[in-house]
């Protein structure tokens, strides 16, 4: 599945936010020497439950729009985004 999304890197707390059409994901890594690439990576494999290996940065490395490529079924990653939009960590 390719997943578009918005990141906020720099934020107090890790969050899954949906706004409009796409998905916004606030997280405390700073956006420096791509710390907030891999943190990403990291994150979004702890709410997938998938490994990191399986979440792949397609586009977007320097921008805070990103283009993922997700190698799960798409209907498990929606369910388990959608899942997370309250939690906060």
């Amino acid at each position: 599945m390719i997943l578009y999304l918005k990141v906020k890197p720099n934020q107090r707390f890790d969050k899954v936010e949906k706004s409009g059409d796409y998905w916004q994901i606030r997280i405390k890594a700073p956006a420096t020497d791509g710390k907030a690439n891999e943190y990403l990576v990291e994150y979004l494999g702890v709410i997938l439950g998938l490994p990191k290996s399986k979440i792949i940065l397609k586009k977007g490395m320097t921008s805070r729009l990103k283009c993922l490529e997700i190698l799960a079924d798409e209907s498990m990653i929606l369910n388990k985004l959608y899942n997370s939009l309250e939690k906060i960590t």
